[in-house]
């Protein structure tokens, strides 16, 4: 039995029932599926993912909606700028292509928000269409096996078209949506990155990392997160992102959007000590990213979600 056919088996009995999944997927239901799990755990979007869909039903809906009514929708996600993504999203495929998502990566790959791999990924899922989208776990599950290789950041351009190259020999025929959830859901609960179930693996036998990892039991490599900009807080470093969602979630809850600048620092900062260059500069940038409009007078800024 062949790599994909363990898996597809697998994914049969162990699958996860995820609301974006078949048989309730539709084209929008996976792009919204997609532009939420960036960066945000499962559990969190199933959450927000049916407060979204109740909120904008159809693309139509989302394209149509008010700018800040987008930002309000997203309040728990994070990284606010991929809701404006997803809108903008929305908006050009309605203009462009009478609200008709495209089906093909070419033609994905140009609208915004959308990379390599959420190309790939809305190719398979939504239109089972065998395009591999290879993210993390993808790449540290293919590696392992066929080459015993513990790796998750991506390699040269030459060994990223290889590794293209054997995920979609691995696509049995009309399979491609299947293949890719139960990828994922292996990589979330058996080959996982720091402590792979090798032992009860059923791939194991034939998966040329699994003896490597069982004689060493560790891990021969772990990605390596490149640190985000931030400062201390509490004694730990805190990326800014979470400061922004701060400024932005503080501004979705108040009416009153006048608030002094040192009153805000110590809203949104634990620890907050005569910053005002840094927040001022968390402000600018969440202005430049159509995220909050602001004025500055004095000691005080007005803000409001941007329209």
């Amino acid at each position: 039995m062949t790599f994909s056919n363990k898996i597809l088996d697998w994914y049969l009995i162990n699958g996860r029932d995820l609301p974006w999944r078949k048989p309730h997927n539709t084209p929008y239901r996976v792009v919204v599926s997609e532009f939420m799990l960036q960066q945000t755990q499962v559990p969190r979007v199933i959450e927000k993912f049916h407060e979204f869909l109740t909120l904008f039903p159809t693309i139509q809906d989302l394209a149509k909606a008010s700018k800040a009514d987008v930002i309000k929708a997203w309040s728990g996600l994070g990284y606010n700028r991929r809701a404006l993504l997803l809108h903008k999203f929305a908006q050009v495929v309605c203009q462009d292509y009478n609200g008709i998502i495209p089906n093909n990566t070419n033609e994905l790959i140009q609208l915004p928000g959308i990379g390599p791999y959420t190309s790939g990924s809305i190719v398979s899922f939504a239109f089972n269409q065998p395009s591999p989208a290879i993210d993390v776990n993808v790449r540290r599950i293919y590696l392992r096996f066929f080459e015993g290789k513990d790796q998750g950041l991506p390699g040269s351009k030459k060994e990223e078209q290889k590794l293209y190259e054997l995920v979609q020999k691995t696509i049995p025929e009309g399979e491609s949506c299947d293949l890719h959830n139960a990828l994922m859901d292996f990589g979330s609960s058996i080959c996982t990155r720091n402590n792979p179930n090798c032992e009860n693996c059923f791939l194991s036998s034939s998966c040329k990392f699994a003896p490597l990892y069982q004689k060493d039991k560790k891990v021969m490599y772990v990605m390596e997160k490149k640190k985000e900009k931030g400062v201390i807080e509490l004694g730990k470093h805190v990326p800014n992102r979470i400061f922004r969602g701060r400024i932005v979630e503080w501004v979705r809850q108040n009416e009153k959007k006048e608030v002094k600048v040192s009153d805000l620092g110590n809203i949104i900062k634990k620890d907050y000590d005569h910053e005002k260059d840094w927040l001022l500069m968390l402000i600018e940038n969440l202005q430049k990213d159509n995220l909050i409009n602001f004025e500055l007078k004095k000691e005080t800024v007005i803000m409001e979600i941007a329209n």
